[in-house]
């Protein structure tokens, strides 16, 4: 087998993996007849759930960039390419974590807002 096979094995094993949990979703929320959004503050509250999704999501790739960074970096040896391109990731890194953060300390504001309390 070639290298470019092992990959394609690879990459198809790890996103098999990486959404095996979204399987856990597919369960209903009752019956269909139900409304999921009943009063103002169930919109917040789902879009606060999605935005917590999404923010544990892009922290899990900044962390795991965060690593891949390191390992260059540490690899890189005399190489001043190699070198760049550890720091250009390990800067995009910490943007990616810096926005997951934010994006967690909108939850409570985005909440607030849509719950029609503003204060």
């Amino acid at each position: 087998m070639s290298k470019n096979s092992f990959k394609k094995i690879g990459a198809s094993i790890g996103a098999g993996i990486a959404f095996f949990p979204f399987l856990a979703l597919a369960q209903g929320y009752g019956s269909l007849n139900q409304a999921i959004v009943t009063k103002p503050g169930d919109i917040g509250t789902i879009l606060a759930n999605i935005l917590g999704w999404i923010a544990g999501i892009v922290f899990t790739v900044a962390l795991i960039m965060l690593l891949y960074a390191a390992i260059l970096y540490l690899t890189a040896g005399a190489s001043e390419t190699a070198m760049s391109k550890a720091k250009g990731v390990l800067v995009y890194a910490i943007v990616g974590i810096v926005v997951a953060i934010l994006a967690y300390s909108v939850i409570p504001f985005l909440q607030n807002f849509l719950s029609g309390r503003f204060y």
